[in-house]
This record gives structure tokens, C-alpha cells and sequence, in this order.
């Protein structure tokens, strides 16, 4: 009988053992994956904006999903040097990818270009539809050239702004605008403008804007407040010249490296981020242009006189265009997609 109750007591004290043994399992966090990876990613987007505010929010569902076992390391600012320099690095396995602009994109892929012709969009849905048709083009050929495209990341709706008043296509004689020394767009505006752009670095534009070196520059309200341009500016023609595309790449060795479990992981969230960036700019821009006046920015509009004026100069640089960034065939298809 002595035996047997010290049978039992063994048992009780076994299954209370393995009662609390269950709960400090389920107590314990989830195990930390074996290995982790972390992309690096550069742009020239400055810390605190809409760009820089997307990326961050794709970075933790990343972390999220995976686990913490692949993130991105996000270097803004134009930290890692300018978008030519950016695509070399990722070219060279320095770097795994990068939010850039047209001046980055035309390193891999010169027609993703003519979404930024100037008048080649009367507004968003005609760029949405032009993007929807020509999405796996855009994709082939980024793949084709070594780099994965993510996802469009546009800059915004481009205006001019400047130190005097600007409403027709002549009030830009005499002035000195910037652009961007590696862009191979903007310089058939001008050219069609009959004005002599100062070309420079991103880095270098504010301290022109300061030591007016430059008056004027053609960018979208989001970047000009970003980037503190707008401060100073005294004008700005609320009227669209372009859009200010811009993509996130990566190389495509660097994902062809990853687990095909993260390489999912890794596209579904990067479409998902992209669309948000698209929606929170849109959103930013529509503030941004209501906050001039705040800033002591004169905000003036143009008639359908002007408008003519401008749509004429725009025309002349497509045509100008043709053949230098994309062939007559792929153009027209992206006018006829935005009809």
C-alpha cells in the first residue's frame, strides 16, 4: 500500500511538472531565425519626409512578417553619393538597392523616362493607367538589365517656382534655373524654352538657391518644402509641367540570394509600401501647395491663353525627346494608354 501511494504522488507531481513545464514554453518568445539579412538601401530622400516616412513603415512589416530575419538599413540624404553613384554601387554589390529617381532609373532603363516627359499627363489617373499598361515592360527590362523594380516612388507633380513672377513661357527668359546635372529630360525644356540652366548636384542646390547662383527650379511642392527650397522661392506657377518619377530597384543577384520564402515576403510588402508612398505623396502635395501662401510664396494660376503657351513648349520637348530616351513606338503607346 506504501508502494502505491508513492506511485501516485510520482504521477501527481510528474503532471503538475509537465503543467508548468507547458506554460513556460508557451511563455517563451518565438526562437530567433538562424540568420538574418539585412539590404541596404540608399536615397536622396532627406530623414523626416514623406518618402523617408513610407520606407521606415515598410521596413518594420518586413521585420515583421520575417520574423526579424531580413530588414532594411536605409541610408537618406543622398548619403551614399549621388544616384549614378548609387547605381554603381549596386552594380558592384556595395549596396543592395535604392529609392531613386529618373536620374537613377535612366542609369538601368532610359525609357522608364518618358513618364517624366513634360505635359505627358493631364492628371493622375491618365499616369496610373499609362503605369498599369506598361507594367510588365517596365519590369522586363529592369530584370533584364540586373536590377528587380519594386515599385514606383514618384516625387510628385512638378511646378516651377522662382524669385519673379512666372506665367507664360517668356517670363523665364532671363532667369537662371537649376536642374540636375545627370537629368536627360529637363534640359530640352529649357532648351525649348531658350534658357541656360545651371547644372548641379542635389546636394549643391540649396547653397545656389542661398548664394543666388540659380533663381528658379522645376520640382514638385512635397520635395521644395522637403528639401527646404521652397524658403527660398517668392513664386511658384500652380500649373503641372511633369511628373518627378521616381522607383525603388534592388539588384537582382542581391535578391536571387534570399530565401524564396523572403524574396515573397519582400515583393508583397514593397507593393504594398509603394501604393501607400503613391497615396500619403498625392495626399502631402494637395497640403503642400495649400501652404505656400504660409511660407511667402505667391501662388499664381494660368488661363486657358497660357495654358496653349505652355502646352506648345511642352510638345516641342517631346518631340525633341523621341529617340533620345525611348523610341517613337513606346511613347505613343504611353500617350494612347493615358487617353
Amino acid at each position: 500500500m506504501k508502494r502505491y501511494r508513492l506511485a501516485l504522488l510520482a504521477v501527481g507531481f510528474g503532471a503538475l511538472g509537465a503543467l508548468f513545464a507547458g506554460r513556460a514554453v508557451e511563455a517563451q518568445p518565438a526562437p530567433a531565425p538562424a540568420t538574418t539579412r539585412t539590404l541596404s538601401l540608399a536615397t536622396v530622400a532627406p530623414a523626416g519626409s514623406t518618402w523617408m516616412r513610407v520606407l521606415e513603415a515598410w521596413n518594420r512589416e518586413l521585420r515583421r512578417r520575417t520574423n526579424k530575419a531580413l530588414s532594411l538599413r536605409i541610408y537618406p540624404g543622398g548619403v551614399q553619393g549621388d544616384e549614378s553613384e548609387v547605381v554603381r554601387k549596386i552594380r558592384a554589390g556595395r549596396l543592395d538597392g535604392g529609392a531613386v529617381t529618373a536620374v537613377g532609373l535612366s542609369q538601368v532603363h532610359r525609357p522608364a523616362l518618358v513618364f517624366q516627359m513634360p505635359g505627358m499627363f493631364r492628371n493622375n489617373a491618365q499616369l496610373d493607367a499609362a503605369r498599369a499598361g506598361t507594367h510588365d515592360d517596365i519590369v522586363r527590362a529592369f530584370d533584364a538589365g540586373g536590377f528587380a523594380f519594386m515599385g514606383w516612388a514618384d516625387v510628385g507633380v512638378a511646378r516651377i517656382f522662382s524669385r519673379v513672377p512666372v506665367r507664360v513661357p517668356a517670363d523665364m527668359r532671363g532667369t537662371h534655373p537649376y536642374v540636375w546635372r545627370d537629368d536627360l529630360v529637363m534640359p530640352h525644356l529649357y532648351e525649348a524654352l531658350n534658357v541656360t540652366p545651371v547644372a548641379l548636384q542635389l546636394p549643391e542646390v540649396l547653397t545656389a538657391l542661398q548664394t543666388n547662383r540659380v533663381d528658379s527650379f522645376i520640382t514638385s511642392p512635397v520635395a521644395a518644402v522637403s528639401l527646404q527650397w521652397s524658403s527660398r522661392a517668392t513664386h511658384m506657377l500652380d500649373m503641372p509641367t511633369n511628373v518627378v518619377v521616381g522607383a525603388t530597384i534592388f539588384g537582382k543577384n542581391q535578391i536571387n540570394s534570399l530565401p524564396a520564402d523572403q524574396q515573397t515576403i519582400l515583393r508583397e510588402t514593397a507593393t504594398q509600401f509603394h501604393q501607400l508612398l503613391i497615396q500619403n505623396l498625392r495626399r502631402d502635395e494637395i497640403s503642400a501647395i495649400r501652404s505656400m501662401s504660409t511660407r511667402g510664396i505667391t501662388v499664381a494660376t494660368v488661363g486657358d491663353t497660357e495654358r496653349a503657351q505652355w502646352n506648345e513648349v511642352f510638345a516641342r520637348t517631346r518631340t525633341r525627346l523621341v529617340g533620345r530616351i525611348a523610341d517613337a513606338a513606346f511613347i505613343t503607346r504611353v500617350q494612347n494608354l493615358a487617353r
